[in-house]
């Protein structure tokens, strides 16, 4: 395996705590900005495309694009800048049957760029995916219910309407009112 891809995986899955992963912690963004930059550079340029060979790269890849940008760009619209590569790799996944051959933590995680998504149909598509992959996760009901909030956002405004700010787009009254109540905004 590849050593930065080894890294990326260790990083993630190995010496970061699951409450960690999901915390706004500025110490701990820094920490991914200083590590994992210069690699989130190389995949959004797809200098690392050739990642998509193995289960591991897709993973990897899957953890710089879709959750390190989150940690790098916080606040920004950049942040979601190349959800669509996520989502791509996603595809791949799904394509080679890599889900069949990975843990529950690493197929939750490479189901998120579905749920990230604001297409209704990557929704549908991560509903039947979490049926058949994710159906044995030991956290599967707060799974449910986490992504069940997210997609009633989408179905609802056809876009998630917390990112609306960093976005620049104008939020709708319904979407105001509906980001002061709770399971909003993630």
């Amino acid at each position: 395996m590849d050593q930065k891809i080894k890294n990326i995986l260790d990083f993630w899955f190995v010496e970061t705590s699951s409450e960690k992963r999901f915390k706004k912690d500025s110490k701990f963004d820094n920490l991914i900005k200083e590590k994992f930059l210069k690699d989130y550079e190389l995949a959004i340029t797809n200098k690392l495309d050739d990642w998509q060979e193995s289960k591991e790269g897709c993973l990897a890849l899957i953890v710089l694009i879709d959750q390190f940008s989150r940690n790098l760009f916080r606040e920004n619209k950049k942040a979601f800048e190349f959800d669509f590569k996520a989502r791509e790799v996603l595809n791949k996944i799904i394509e080679k049957n890599y889900l069949e051959k990975m843990n529950n933590s690493e197929k939750f995680f490479s189901l998120l760029p579905f749920i990230h998504s604001e297409d209704i149909n990557d929704h549908e598509k991560l509903y039947k995916l979490m049926d058949q992959y994710l159906k044995d996760h030991p956290g599967i009901k707060d799974i449910k219910k986490f992504w069940t909030n997210h997609t009633k956002a989408i179905k609802k405004f056809s876009r998630y309407p917390h990112r609306n700010k960093v976005l620049g787009r104008k939020s709708t009254l319904e979407e105001i009112e509906f980001l002061k109540q709770p399971n909003s905004s993630w």
